[in-house]
């Protein structure tokens, strides 16, 4: 209908009545092309009709931001999550169309706050000048969560979001350097984000998250300060050489090697903040694990150039000196070695008191080795040597164990169907001492 222009009207009094997706819906549709359609008029949707869709879009959005403020003023109850804050998402994609009009969309007196949101959440930096990302400030902070509920979680999503901003725009750090600084201290203040208390309840993730937020928004040292002791009573990743016929040339990558870089990762990005002090940083490296001064070194957008100097000059402490990284060798490699089983024990020291994404890993290189031992078959995790059925591991040991009496067959039995989680960390030496201890 909208091809035709003696329906214009009729178009525009639909279009008032649609939802955010069908807006879409309508714009990629008129920019579709159609086999009956007349050659000489241009492709894509017409100009008033993309302006119609935004302009409605823009209107529910503004709508359900009020609605937002409004429904969340009474307070809510322990699980309040804001949920209905609106997406952007729909109605950025059909802003993404008219970049010649972002501008005055931004400071349209109705329209212009739902522009800015969705200008920050939804278009790539590249796309938006200086003029139309300096209009955007205003709506950086996210004024409307100033007032909501249940600070402590509430405050918490609100600097997460803002922070979310600033990464995807790092312009914004110096366009809107007081009001970011300003949001910053308030969600940290009323969420009571740094209270002692709070912080160690918090979980790993949880610190890591606010370490990296408080890294992009806050100009506050004691604050900083406080966070990046946090960070650094993270507990210490573990590191392995894991070779996979999937590597490429050269040595393996500092990430490759840790469990985790989550702690590095951290202490950069706070390191990347200017008001942080850098005393802290390079009082640290002493302690730090060999792979994570490698990841100093290595990974140049993370790190600022004087931390990486200074991982660059570090010399090893002595502990250092004895973290070496455990490569895990094929059977063939381990021929040629010495104790082959002392070299196979380096490798679960190296894990022994880590749980994470290459655990399994190393255990299943230690059962799968024809230089197994029964003692080092007895430090794995019992599910994984029950589980393993390339090779008779666990069977040999149940048969030993067992022999030709019903009855330990049978409490082995009812063990292994009991599916108990809280054994999970069980060795496989302590589910045999348990299944021996108990009466035949």
């Amino acid at each position: 209908m909208a091809a035709h222009e003696a329906h214009r009207g009729l178009v525009l009094e639909l279009i008032e009545s649609l939802g955010q997706d069908d807006l879409l819906g309508v714009v990629l549709a008129a920019e579709r092309q159609r086999l009956d359609r007349d050659l000489g008029r241009p492709l894509g949707a017409p100009e008033w009709l993309v302006d119609a869709a935004l302009r409605r879009g823009l209107a529910l959005i503004a709508a359900d931001s009020d609605a937002f403020v409004a429904a969340h003023a009474q307070g809510g109850g322990r699980y309040w999550e804001p949920s209905t804050w609106p997406a952007w998402n729909m109605v950025g994609l059909v802003l993404e169309r008219c970049p010649d009009r972002w501008l005055e969309l931004a400071q349209d007196e109705a329209l212009g706050r739902a522009v800015q949101h969705t200008l920050l959440d939804c278009v790539e930096t590249e796309k938006v000048p200086d003029e139309v990302l300096a209009a955007c400030v205003p709506a950086l902070a996210l004024p409307e969560w100033a007032e909501l509920p249940l600070p402590g979680k509430s405050q918490r999503l609100r600097l997460q979001e803002v922070a979310h901003r600033v990464d995807r725009h790092p312009r914004l750090q110096k366009m809107a350097a007081g009001s970011l600084y300003e949001v910053a201290a308030h969600c940290v203040r009323a969420g009571g984000l740094l209270h002692t208390r709070k912080l160690r309840a918090a979980k790993p993730y949880e610190i890591v998250a606010l370490a990296h937020d408080l890294a992009l928004t806050s100009n506050d040292p004691k604050a900083l300060a406080k966070v990046f002791e946090v960070v650094a009573q993270l507990p210490q990743p573990t590191a392995v050489e894991r070779p996979s016929q999937y590597d490429g040339p050269g040595d393996p990558t500092p990430k490759s090697l840790l469990s985790d870089d989550q702690r590095v990762s951290s202490l950069a990005a706070l390191a990347c903040n200017p008001h942080l002090d850098r005393h802290l940083v390079s009082g640290l490296l002493d302690h730090l694990h060999p792979a994570e001064i490698l990841w100093l070194r290595t990974y140049d957008d993370a790190v600022p150039a004087w931390l990486k100097k200074a991982a660059v000059e570090h010399k090893a402490s002595p502990a250092q000196q004895q973290q070496e990284v455990p490569r895990i060798l094929t059977d063939e490699e381990l021929d040629s070695c010495d104790d082959p089983q002392a070299v196979i024990q380096s490798w679960l020291d190296a894990v022994k008191e880590h749980r994470g994404s290459f655990y399994h890993q190393v255990e299943y290189a230690v059962i799968r080795s024809r230089h197994r031992t029964e003692d080092l078959v007895r430090q794995v995790r019992a599910h994984i040597v029950l589980s393993y059925y390339d090779q008779p591991v666990a069977a040999d040991a149940l048969m030993r164990m067992c022999g030709d009496d019903p009855a330990r067959w049978h409490a082995v039995a009812e063990a292994l169907a009991s599916q108990d989680l809280g054994r999970f960390d069980e060795t496989f030496g302590q589910f045999i001492d348990r299944m021996t201890a108990q009466p035949a």
